[in-house]
C-alpha cells in the first residue's frame, strides 16, 4: 500500500505539462472533481499534452482535436484505484475494531450496573447489622448486671454482629473482586477504542495526505489557486510565461533592520526563512507566516557553521544557497537536516564589491529560483561587469548553461528570473522605478524596456526607497523585497488587463 501511495504522490508531483503550443497551453483549463477524487485537463485547438513521471518518462500523451477552436478534448488523472481499495479495507478494519470495542463497553457497563447494585445491596445489610446490634445493646441495658440472661444476651449480640460482619465483609471482597475484573474489561475495551480510533484517524490522515499533495501540486499550476477560482473555469498559464504588470498595492511587514533577505521556498510555501544583515550571517530565523513574523513569534532557528554575506540568498526544496563570506565560494545548507551539503569555488567571479548591484552590500553574488529551478545572477570580468546569468545544478552546484546580457550589474537596482527570464531593475533608491532591461534565456535574446513598459512601484512608501534584495516567488508569484527595514510583497501579473 505504501508503495502505491507513494507512486501515487510522486506522479503527482511531476505530472508537469509540458505543451508544444504556447497559445494553445494558455487555454488549458483545470477543474478539481472533488466528488470522483480526480484532475480534469481541458485543453484547446492543437495542444499536446505530456505527463510524465519522476524520471521524465512519458506517461501519457494527449492531443486535442484540431477541428474545431473550442476546449473539448479533456484529459483525466485519477488516484490510483488500487490504493484507494486498499485504504477502503484498513479503514473497514478499523472500523470493525471501534464496533468490537463499543460492544464491550456496553458489557461493561452492565457489569458496572451490576457491582453497583450488589454494593447497594451489601450496604442495605450492613444497615441491618447495625440495627440489630442496637437493639441488642437495647436489651442488655434493661437487664440487671447479675441476670442470668445477661450472659447469653451478650453471646447472642456478639455471635449477630460477626455474622453480619463476615457476611459483609465476604460480600464485600466479592464485590470488589467482580469491580476489579469489571475495571480490567473496561480498560481493555477503552485501548480497543483508542487503537480502532487510532487506525480510523490514520487511514483519515493518509487519504488526507494524497488529497494534499494533489491539490497542492494543482495549486501550484494555478494563478491564485483556490483564493482566484482556479477550480472554476481560469486559465493556466505555463512557462514561457511574459510578465505584464507588477502590482502597485504592495503590503509591508516592519522587521527594523535595514538590510537582509527573506526566502520564499516554493516547495515549503507555508514557511518563511529570514536572514538579518548582510555581513557575517549565521544565522537562520523560520517562521510559519508574516503574521508570526510582524510578532516576532520565531518557530525554529538555525544556527550555520560558516557565514554568508550579501543580501542574494534563497531557500529551494529546504537547503539555504548563500555565498560563503570571504570567498569567492557559493555554499549550500540543508535546513531540513541541519547540515552542511558542499560547496563551489566560482573562478574569476567578481565578489567583494567588485560587481555589486547599486545598493552595494556584497550583492555581487545573487542567487534567484522560479518555475525552473535555481538560478545564479552575478558578473565578471570577461564579461566586462555586465550581468551573467547561470542555471545551477542543485545536486553539484555546477552550472548548466551560462548567458552573459547586455546590461552592467552596477548600473542595476535588483533583479530576478520568472520563467528563464531575467528582468532587471532601474534603481534600488528611487520610487517608482521600472524594470529596464529583460533577457530570455530560453531564447538568448535581451532588450531594454521604456519606463512606462513596465512600472515598479519600488516602495509602499512612494518617497523613498532603499531595496536591498528583491526575489520572485514562484509559490505565489510575487515579488519578496527587503526595503530599508520592511519586507515588502507584490504580486505579478501575466495577463494583459486592468488592474483592479
Amino acid at each position: 500500500m505504501e508503495q502505491t501511495l507513494v507512486y501515487t504522490i510522486l506522479v503527482f508531483l511531476h505530472m508537469l505539462c509540458l505543451l508544444c503550443n504556447t497559445e494553445a497551453a494558455r487555454e488549458c483549463l483545470y477543474e478539481y472533481d472533488m466528488k470522483n477524487n480526480r484532475v480534469k485537463i481541458t485543453c484547446g485547438k492543437g495542444a499536446v499534452l505530456h505527463i510524465v513521471d519522476q524520471n521524465g518518462n512519458t506517461l501519457l500523451t494527449g492531443e486535442t482535436s484540431t477541428s474545431t477552436s473550442t476546449a473539448d478534448s479533456p484529459v483525466v488523472f485519477q488516484l490510483n484505484r488500487s490504493s484507494i481499495s486498499s485504504l477502503n479495507d484498513e479503514a473497514h478494519k478499523a472500523t470493525k475494531k471501534l464496533s468490537d470495542a463499543s460492544k464491550l463497553l456496553r458489557k461493561v457497563r452492565e457489569d458496572l450496573t451490576l457491582q453497583i447494585n450488589n454494593l447497594i445491596n451489601l450496604t442495605s445489610l450492613l444497615q441491618r447489622g447495625d440495627d440489630e446490634l442496637k437493639k441488642d445493646l437495647f436489651t442488655l441495658r434493661n437487664h440487671e448486671l447479675t441476670s442470668p440472661l445477661v450472659r447469653e444476651a451478650i453471646i447472642a449480640a456478639l455471635q449477630n454482629q460477626y455474622n453480619f460482619l463476615r457476611m459483609g465483609l465476604l460480600s464485600q471482597n466479592t464485590q470488589m473482586n467482580e469491580l476489579i475484573r469489571t475495571t480490567m474489561r473496561l480498560t481493555t475495551s477503552i485501548m480497543k477504542t483508542a487503537r480502532g480510533a487510532r487506525g480510523v484517524g490514520e487511514i483519515l490522515d493518509l487519504r488526507a495526505d494524497v488529497m494534499n499533495e494533489t491539490l497542492f501540486n494543482i495549486t501550484k499550476l494555478m494563478p491564485g489557486g483556490f483564493e482566484h477560482g482556479a477550480f472554476f473555469g481560469e486559465k493556466t498559464v505555463f512557462c514561457p510565461q511574459e510578465l505584464k504588470k507588477i502590482s502597485k498595492k504592495g503590503t509591508s511587514v516592519t522587521t527594523g533592520v535595514e538590510q537582509g533577505t527573506i526566502m520564499i521556498d516554493s516547495h515549503t510555501p507555508d514557511k518563511i526563512w529570514v536572514m538579518y544583515g548582510y555581513i557575517n550571517i549565521n544565522e537562520v530565523i523560520e517562521y510559519n507566516s508574516l503574521k508570526g513574523l510582524k510578532f516576532e513569534q520565531v518557530d525554529k532557528t538555525y544556527e550555520l557553521p560558516f557565514s554568508c554575506v550579501g543580501t542574494g540568498h534563497v531557500v529551494y526544496k529546504q537547503v539555504l544557497y548563500c555565498q560563503k563570506m570571504f570567498t569567492n565560494k557559493i555554499v549550500k545548507y540543508s535546513l531540513a537536516e541541519s547540515r552542511w551539503l558542499g560547496e563551489r569555488q566560482l573562478d574569476n567571479v567578481g565578489v567583494h564589491d567588485t560587481f555589486p548591484y547599486q545598493s552595494g552590500k556584497h550583492t555581487d553574488l545573487d542567487f534567484a529560483v522560479d518555475e525552473k529551478g535555481l538560478w545564479l545572477i552575478y558578473a565578471t570580468n570577461s564579461s566586462r561587469g555586465h550581468i551573467v546569468v547561470s542555471k545551477v545544478n542543485e545536486e553539484d552546484l555546477s552550472f548548466d548553461n551560462t548567458w552573459v546580457t547586455e546590461v552592467k550589474k552596477k548600473t542595476v537596482g535588483n533583479a530576478f528570473i520568472i520563467c528563464g527570464v531575467l528582468y532587471a531593475v532601474d534603481a534600488f533608491d528611487k520610487a517608482p522605478t521600472y524594470v529596464k532591461y529583460v533577457f530570455d534565456t530560453n531564447t538568448a535574446n535581451g532588450r531594454g524596456l521604456e519606463p512606462g513598459d513596465l512600472p515598479f512601484v519600488n516602495s509602499v512608501s512612494s518617497d523613498y526607497a532603499r531595496v536591498y534584495g528583491l526575489d520572485y516567488s514562484p509559490s505565489d508569484q510575487a515579488l519578496y523585497s527587503w526595503n530599508n527595514g520592511r519586507i515588502e510583497i507584490y504580486p505579478v501579473s501575466f495577463l494583459d488587463e486592468n488592474e483592479p
